[in-house]
């Protein structure tokens, strides 16, 4: 990919949204391309932190692998987002895993070349900060979530979350099984599988083998009980 197009792509992350031709075109010349396969591991947890991962194309899960071979969803990145920018800056081992959940393509900054560019062009350090402080807001209300709300009102908000990432028209398909939605409310898939059938019944969404149509976001809205 030439850096012309490439400066058109990082334009739509919000990420990039506020800075100058000039400064997308240094941030394009430092970037490299890679695919990913359906179920390839991007990084696992505890690996080291080198890069942060701009979603182009496809999806993949953030998530906590736990001691028995259960998970806690974190995260589902799709394109215009981006994740691994925690280890750019403080080094440390990755806190998550990164699996593609369909066919990805990404494009990879280095932390080096990150802080490179950073350090030439100062005024993008306060639209970083920015970007950060929103990804710790996300993480602040997935707790809130977690402990006010019942297991219905979870599914419904997350479902309506994933509906405002992405500007496509109703009915709006999301590649998320039962298992994935299950582990990043925080209930057993039985009581999601539960939720979902009251919901698919009420014709307010449709579940198939690995997606899950909405097809009445407004009525989904109501189903969040505060």
């Amino acid at each position: 990919m030439r850096e012309a197009p490439m400066v058109q792509r990082l334009r739509r992350f919000p990420l990039f949204a506020r800075l100058s031709d000039e400064e997308l075109g240094d941030l394009a010349g430092r970037i490299r391309l890679r695919q990913f396969r359906r179920t390839e591991v991007i990084f696992r947890k505890d690996d080291p932190g080198a890069h942060l991962y701009l979603v182009l194309d496809g999806a993949v899960k953030i998530a906590l692998p736990g001691e028995f071979g259960q998970e806690a969803l974190v995260a589902i990145m799709r394109p215009g987002e981006f994740f691994g920018e925690l280890a750019l800056f403080d080094r440390t081992p990755r806190s998550a895993s990164a699996v593609a959940l369909e066919d990805t393509r990404a494009a990879l900054l280095a932390s080096d070349d990150f802080l490179a560019f950073l350090e030439h062009h100062p005024t993008a350090v306060r639209v970083v900060l920015e970007a950060l402080a929103r990804t710790i807001r996300r993480l602040s209300g997935r707790v809130e979530d977690l402990t006010f709300l019942d297991v219905p009102s979870r599914v419904a908000k997350y479902l309506l979350d994933l509906t405002h990432a992405n500007e496509a028209a109703t009915p709006l398909e999301l590649s998320l099984t039962q298992d994935e939605l299950a582990a990043f409310v925080g209930a057993s898939r039985v009581s999601v599988n539960r939720v979902l059938g009251d919901l698919e019944r009420r014709d307010i969404v449709a579940v198939h083998r690995r997606r899950i149509t909405i097809k009445d976001p407004d009525r989904l809205a109501k189903e969040v009980r505060l």
